[in-house]
Protein backbone atom coordinates (compact mmCIF):
# COMPACT_ATOMS: atom_id res chain seq x y z
CA UNK A 1 0.00 0.00 0.00
CA UNK A 2 1.23 3.50 -0.83
CA UNK A 3 2.37 5.37 2.27
CA UNK A 4 0.71 8.78 2.67
CA UNK A 5 3.12 11.17 4.38
CA UNK A 6 0.46 13.81 5.14
CA UNK A 7 2.81 16.79 4.65
CA UNK A 8 0.31 18.14 2.11
CA UNK A 9 -2.84 16.78 3.69
CA UNK A 10 -5.89 18.78 2.68
CA UNK A 11 -4.04 20.74 -0.01
CA UNK A 12 -5.08 21.01 -3.65
CA UNK A 13 -2.29 20.79 -6.23
CA UNK A 14 -2.23 21.56 -9.95
CA UNK A 15 0.52 19.95 -12.06
CA UNK A 16 1.00 20.88 -15.72
CA UNK A 17 2.96 18.67 -18.07
CA UNK A 18 1.91 15.68 -15.98
CA UNK A 19 1.89 13.16 -18.81
CA UNK A 20 5.48 11.96 -18.31
CA UNK A 21 8.82 12.45 -16.58
CA UNK A 22 9.09 14.96 -13.74
CA UNK A 23 5.48 16.10 -14.05
CA UNK A 24 4.12 12.58 -13.79
CA UNK A 25 6.34 11.68 -10.84
CA UNK A 26 5.42 14.93 -9.07
CA UNK A 27 1.68 14.43 -9.49
CA UNK A 28 2.04 11.02 -7.86
CA UNK A 29 4.32 12.32 -5.09
CA UNK A 30 2.01 15.20 -4.17
CA UNK A 31 -0.93 12.80 -4.03
CA UNK A 32 1.12 10.41 -1.91
CA UNK A 33 1.68 13.24 0.56
CA UNK A 34 -2.04 13.83 0.90
CA UNK A 35 -2.85 16.45 -1.76
CA UNK A 36 -5.78 16.27 -4.13
CA UNK A 37 -4.16 16.60 -7.55
CA UNK A 38 -5.25 18.02 -10.87
CA UNK A 39 -2.97 16.29 -13.40
CA UNK A 40 -2.92 18.26 -16.63
CA UNK A 41 -1.34 17.83 -20.06
CA UNK A 42 -2.31 17.96 -23.71
CA UNK A 43 -2.41 14.17 -24.12
CA UNK A 44 -5.55 12.64 -22.60
CA UNK A 45 -4.49 8.98 -22.60
CA UNK A 46 -1.33 9.52 -20.52
CA UNK A 47 -2.99 11.58 -17.79
CA UNK A 48 -5.96 9.23 -17.65
CA UNK A 49 -3.54 6.37 -17.05
CA UNK A 50 -1.72 8.36 -14.37
CA UNK A 51 -4.93 9.29 -12.57
CA UNK A 52 -6.06 5.66 -12.66
CA UNK A 53 -2.77 4.58 -11.07
CA UNK A 54 -3.08 7.26 -8.39
CA UNK A 55 -6.62 6.08 -7.67
CA UNK A 56 -5.51 2.44 -7.45
CA UNK A 57 -3.05 3.55 -4.75
CA UNK A 58 -5.98 4.90 -2.72
CA UNK A 59 -5.15 8.54 -3.50
CA UNK A 60 -7.08 11.29 -5.26
CA UNK A 61 -6.48 12.95 -8.61
CA UNK A 62 -8.39 14.28 -11.60
CA UNK A 63 -7.19 14.49 -15.20
CA UNK A 64 -7.73 17.75 -17.10
CA UNK A 65 -6.59 18.28 -20.67
CA UNK A 66 -5.08 21.74 -21.20
CA UNK A 67 -2.55 23.50 -23.43
CA UNK A 68 -0.37 26.19 -21.82
CA UNK A 69 0.22 27.66 -25.28
CA UNK A 70 -3.37 28.94 -25.21
CA UNK A 71 -4.27 31.47 -22.51
CA UNK A 72 -7.95 30.56 -22.42
CA UNK A 73 -6.96 26.95 -21.86
CA UNK A 74 -4.90 28.03 -18.84
CA UNK A 75 -7.78 30.13 -17.50
CA UNK A 76 -10.13 27.16 -17.90
CA UNK A 77 -7.63 24.84 -16.20
CA UNK A 78 -7.40 27.02 -13.10
CA UNK A 79 -11.18 27.39 -13.04
CA UNK A 80 -11.60 23.61 -13.37
CA UNK A 81 -9.22 23.06 -10.46
CA UNK A 82 -11.28 25.36 -8.26
CA UNK A 83 -14.64 23.96 -9.40
CA UNK A 84 -13.40 20.41 -8.74
CA UNK A 85 -11.68 20.85 -5.38
CA UNK A 86 -12.69 24.31 -4.17
CA UNK A 87 -9.29 26.01 -4.22
CA UNK A 88 -5.71 25.82 -5.50
CA UNK A 89 -2.96 25.67 -2.89
CA UNK A 90 -0.05 24.40 -4.97
CA UNK A 91 0.80 24.91 -8.63
CA UNK A 92 3.72 23.15 -10.30
CA UNK A 93 4.28 24.71 -13.72
CA UNK A 94 6.16 21.92 -15.43
CA UNK A 95 4.85 22.00 -18.99
CA UNK A 96 7.45 23.07 -21.55
CA UNK A 97 9.51 22.02 -24.52
CA UNK A 98 13.14 21.62 -25.52
CA UNK A 99 12.42 22.88 -29.03
CA UNK A 100 15.44 22.17 -31.18
CA UNK A 101 19.08 21.92 -30.09
CA UNK A 102 21.19 23.31 -32.94
CA UNK A 103 24.12 25.74 -33.25
CA UNK A 104 23.22 29.31 -32.32
CA UNK A 105 23.51 30.66 -35.87
CA UNK A 106 21.12 27.97 -37.12
CA UNK A 107 18.35 28.67 -34.60
CA UNK A 108 15.20 29.82 -36.40
CA UNK A 109 12.32 32.15 -35.64
CA UNK A 110 10.02 29.14 -35.69
CA UNK A 111 12.05 27.36 -33.00
CA UNK A 112 12.20 30.58 -30.98
CA UNK A 113 8.40 30.84 -31.05
CA UNK A 114 7.94 27.17 -30.14
CA UNK A 115 10.27 27.39 -27.15
CA UNK A 116 9.27 30.79 -25.80
CA UNK A 117 5.54 30.24 -26.27
CA UNK A 118 5.61 27.17 -24.03
CA UNK A 119 8.50 27.84 -21.67
CA UNK A 120 8.00 31.56 -21.03
CA UNK A 121 4.59 32.75 -22.12
CA UNK A 122 2.93 29.54 -20.98
CA UNK A 123 4.59 29.80 -17.58
CA UNK A 124 3.70 33.51 -17.37
CA UNK A 125 0.04 32.80 -18.12
CA UNK A 126 -0.01 29.93 -15.65
CA UNK A 127 1.59 32.00 -12.89
CA UNK A 128 -0.69 34.96 -13.57
CA UNK A 129 -3.96 33.05 -13.32
CA UNK A 130 -2.82 30.78 -10.50
CA UNK A 131 -1.68 33.80 -8.51
CA UNK A 132 -5.03 35.56 -9.01
CA UNK A 133 -6.82 32.53 -7.59
CA UNK A 134 -4.39 32.20 -4.68
CA UNK A 135 -4.62 35.88 -3.79
CA UNK A 136 -8.40 35.64 -3.75
CA UNK A 137 -8.30 32.74 -1.29
CA UNK A 138 -5.52 34.20 0.88
CA UNK A 139 -2.39 32.29 -0.15
CA UNK A 140 -0.70 29.46 -1.97
CA UNK A 141 2.59 28.40 -3.51
CA UNK A 142 3.78 28.37 -7.12
CA UNK A 143 6.74 26.28 -8.27
CA UNK A 144 8.19 26.61 -11.77
CA UNK A 145 10.38 24.06 -13.53
CA UNK A 146 13.31 26.08 -14.81
CA UNK A 147 16.16 23.57 -15.40
CA UNK A 148 19.81 24.02 -14.52
CA UNK A 149 19.83 25.66 -17.96
CA UNK A 150 18.36 28.65 -16.12
CA UNK A 151 21.67 29.30 -14.35
CA UNK A 152 24.31 28.00 -16.79
CA UNK A 153 24.71 27.74 -20.55
CA UNK A 154 24.90 24.79 -22.95
CA UNK A 155 26.22 24.74 -26.47
CA UNK A 156 23.52 24.31 -29.14
CA UNK A 157 20.78 25.22 -26.65
CA UNK A 158 20.78 29.02 -26.77
CA UNK A 159 17.03 29.53 -27.05
CA UNK A 160 16.15 26.84 -24.53
CA UNK A 161 18.66 28.23 -22.03
CA UNK A 162 17.39 31.79 -22.59
CA UNK A 163 13.82 30.64 -21.95
CA UNK A 164 14.79 29.05 -18.65
CA UNK A 165 16.68 32.17 -17.57
CA UNK A 166 13.45 34.04 -18.25
CA UNK A 167 11.54 31.67 -15.95
CA UNK A 168 13.91 32.56 -13.13
CA UNK A 169 13.26 36.25 -13.76
CA UNK A 170 9.51 35.72 -13.63
CA UNK A 171 9.91 33.71 -10.43
CA UNK A 172 11.99 36.32 -8.61
CA UNK A 173 9.80 39.23 -9.66
CA UNK A 174 6.54 37.50 -8.77
CA UNK A 175 7.94 36.53 -5.38
CA UNK A 176 8.80 40.15 -4.59
CA UNK A 177 5.25 41.21 -5.40
CA UNK A 178 3.34 38.31 -3.85
CA UNK A 179 5.13 37.04 -0.73
CA UNK A 180 3.62 39.60 1.64
CA UNK A 181 0.20 38.60 0.32
CA UNK A 182 0.71 34.97 1.21
CA UNK A 183 1.84 33.54 -2.13
CA UNK A 184 5.29 31.96 -2.33
CA UNK A 185 6.95 31.57 -5.75
CA UNK A 186 10.01 29.39 -6.36
CA UNK A 187 11.74 27.54 -9.18
CA UNK A 188 13.49 24.20 -9.36
CA UNK A 189 16.51 23.73 -11.60
CA UNK A 190 16.95 20.01 -12.31
CA UNK A 191 20.14 18.67 -13.80
CA UNK A 192 20.38 15.62 -16.06
CA UNK A 193 17.28 13.60 -15.20
CA UNK A 194 16.31 10.26 -16.72
CA UNK A 195 13.17 11.40 -18.57
CA UNK A 196 11.70 11.29 -22.09
CA UNK A 197 12.76 14.96 -22.38
CA UNK A 198 16.41 13.97 -22.01
CA UNK A 199 15.93 11.04 -24.40
CA UNK A 200 14.85 13.49 -27.10
CA UNK A 201 17.94 15.69 -26.87
CA UNK A 202 20.55 12.92 -26.90
CA UNK A 203 21.37 10.79 -29.96
CA UNK A 204 21.01 7.62 -27.88
CA UNK A 205 20.36 6.38 -24.36
CA UNK A 206 23.98 5.27 -24.21
CA UNK A 207 25.21 8.78 -25.07
CA UNK A 208 22.99 10.28 -22.37
CA UNK A 209 24.24 7.93 -19.68
CA UNK A 210 27.87 8.30 -20.81
CA UNK A 211 27.61 12.06 -20.42
CA UNK A 212 25.93 11.73 -17.04
CA UNK A 213 28.66 9.33 -15.94
CA UNK A 214 31.32 11.89 -16.89
CA UNK A 215 29.75 14.55 -14.69
CA UNK A 216 30.44 15.09 -11.00
CA UNK A 217 27.25 13.23 -9.91
CA UNK A 218 28.29 10.26 -12.03
CA UNK A 219 24.71 9.45 -12.96
CA UNK A 220 21.42 10.92 -14.10
CA UNK A 221 18.84 11.79 -11.48
CA UNK A 222 15.41 10.21 -11.35
CA UNK A 223 12.06 11.99 -11.79
CA UNK A 224 11.12 10.75 -8.32
CA UNK A 225 14.10 12.55 -6.78
CA UNK A 226 12.98 15.83 -8.34
CA UNK A 227 9.37 15.22 -7.30
CA UNK A 228 10.49 15.14 -3.67
CA UNK A 229 12.15 18.54 -4.11
CA UNK A 230 8.90 19.96 -5.46
CA UNK A 231 7.02 18.40 -2.55
CA UNK A 232 9.34 20.14 -0.08
CA UNK A 233 8.83 23.55 -1.70
CA UNK A 234 5.09 22.92 -1.75
CA UNK A 235 4.97 22.13 1.96
CA UNK A 236 4.79 24.37 5.00
CA UNK A 237 8.35 23.27 5.80
CA UNK A 238 9.37 25.79 3.11
CA UNK A 239 7.21 28.59 4.53
CA UNK A 240 10.07 31.14 4.42
CA UNK A 241 11.44 30.03 1.05
CA UNK A 242 10.41 32.29 -1.82
CA UNK A 243 12.05 33.79 -4.89
CA UNK A 244 14.53 30.92 -4.77
CA UNK A 245 15.90 28.83 -7.64
CA UNK A 246 16.72 25.46 -6.15
CA UNK A 247 19.38 23.51 -8.01
CA UNK A 248 18.71 19.77 -7.93
CA UNK A 249 21.55 18.64 -10.16
CA UNK A 250 23.76 16.42 -8.01
CA UNK A 251 26.41 19.16 -7.91
CA UNK A 252 26.69 19.05 -11.69
CA UNK A 253 29.82 19.94 -13.57
CA UNK A 254 31.67 17.96 -16.19
CA UNK A 255 34.71 16.18 -14.76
Amino acid sequence: MTKILKTLDGKVALVTGASSGIGRATAFELARRGAKVIASARRRSEIDTLVAEIGEAGLEATAVVADVNVEQSVIDLVAKTISTYGRIDIAFNNAGTEGGFTPFVDQSNEVYDTIFNANVRGVFWSMKHEAKAMLAQGGGTIINNASMGGVIGFGNAGLYVASKHAVLGLTKTASIELFKQGVRVNSICPGIIDTPFQDRIWPSTEAKHAFAASSVPGRAGSPEEIAKVVAFLASDDASFVSGHSLLADGGYSVA
